[in-house]
């Protein structure tokens, strides 16, 4: 496929069925709208939600040099390329749109998402043995705080934890009496405990060594169902769990065999057990 001036951005993604997958986590958060953000070196998925005081950031970052096929347009994008910045094309997805189109999807079949210079609307191929072709209408850009620039410092991760255990764990809390989970992250270890409204200890998981010294983070059951989804995005994959202060909590995973996704878990009530 030749570089072509009349596409604005054009991507295709061979394993359409995690690419299925990442916007499902979406749909749990109960987001309306998804912004993805077209840049000259990958394609980054932002977005994250408040649920009482709790807030749930994930970054999505797709490398374009892993996909098979990936083209952005830098003088068409909403941020053109000149002497002082790259180029960045901005586009906002609805969810439910998306989620009609893409629940077709199976795990033999790519994606392919374009945008055409003379037309407003978002093309997406779903290619398999036949091609089918949907438009998403263009969405009212809403602008979307969700900077991450101080959060994303830890190097070293405290634990790594194999990612079907802890979406299990994640399926486990998120069940009967449980009504906060508290992530207790150590040097070398994670403790997660589920609690009920009277402070009673329900459940709990570790990994790694559990010291006496932790920094703890306190979640909400509707954000830790979004947890859940996780581990249909990769295969045989780990999750890296980061953490030096209370209530700052970040978890990260690959997708696939593109991408990474970046978790932050911020605890900014401070009244709960």
């Amino acid at each position: 496929m030749k570089e072509n001036t009349k596409y604005i951005f054009n991507m295709e993604i061979t394993n359409g069925y995690v690419f299925r997958q990442l916007f499902e986590i979406y749909d749990r958060l109960v987001v309306n709208v998804i912004p993805i953000y077209f840049k000259e070196t990958g394609v980054t998925i932002r977005t994250g939600i408040i649920d009482n005081g709790k807030e749930i950031i994930s970054d999505m970052e797709i490398f374009t040099d892993d996909i098979i096929y990936y083209y952005l347009n830098t003088a068409l994008s909403t941020i053109p390329k000149n002497k002082k910045n790259k180029a960045c094309h901005v586009e906002q997805f609805n969810i439910n749109k998306l989620k009609n189109i893409f629940k077709s999807i199976s795990k033999s079949n790519s994606v392919r998402i374009f945008k055409l210079k003379d037309n407003e609307d978002i093309s997406i191929e779903i290619k398999g043995l036949t091609i089918e072709r949907s438009y998403l209408p263009k969405v009212s850009y809403q602008l979307i705080e969700n900077d991450i620039s101080h959060l994303n410092n830890d190097k070293i991760p405290n634990a790594k934890v194999d990612i079907n255990q802890f979406c299990t764990t994640m399926k486990a809390m998120s069940r009967g009496d449980v009504d906060i989970i508290i992530f207790k992250v150590y040097k070398h270890g994670l403790l997660i405990v589920g609690k009920n409204n009277n402070n009673e200890n329900i459940k709990s998981s570790s990994w790694g060594i559990i010291g006496n010294n932790c920094y703890e983070t306190k979640m909400n059951i509707n954000i830790i169902k979004a947890l859940c989804k996780i581990s249909g995005t990769t295969f045989y994959s780990i999750i890296k769990v980061y953490s030096n202060k209370d209530g700052e909590l970040k978890l990260t995973h690959k997708i696939s065999d593109f991408g990474e996704h970046t978790i932050f878990l911020l605890d900014n009530f401070k009244n709960l057990p």
